[in-house]
């Protein structure tokens, strides 16, 4: 892969005129937030939480800065970010919840 070559992520978020679009955000932050429910089947799956939340509120970032154009490319990376955000957050709910189960069982 060349340097110039957009990478996978780059290539979601940006339109055919090169303006960014923010749906990199929003598919990160939706993933995040719907790993979260694959608690009860795959409990390990929710680990993928907070590095989809924290690329979520990265990638909307980084669209809003860039100017993102289309009013829909800004709701697209606003939607991201809270979705990532709070992705993150039940991660650390989660790993707190995790933890305090641990100590009563052991203690």
């Amino acid at each position: 892969m060349s340097p110039d070559q957009p990478t996978s992520i780059e290539h979601l978020n940006s339109a055919p005129g090169g303006d960014g679009t923010g749906m990199a955000s929003l598919a990160l932050g939706s993933g995040a937030f719907l790993v979260l429910g694959s608690l009860p089947v795959l409990p390990y799956l929710v680990l993928l939480a907070l590095p989809l939340g924290v690329a979520a509120v990265v990638s909307g970032v980084r669209a809003l800065r860039r100017g993102v154009v289309a009013p829909s490319g800004r709701v697209a990376s606003v939607a991201g970010i809270t979705l990532g955000s709070l992705g993150v957050l039940g991660w650390v709910g989660l790993m707190v919840l995790w933890y305090l189960v641990a100590q009563a069982v052991n203690g």
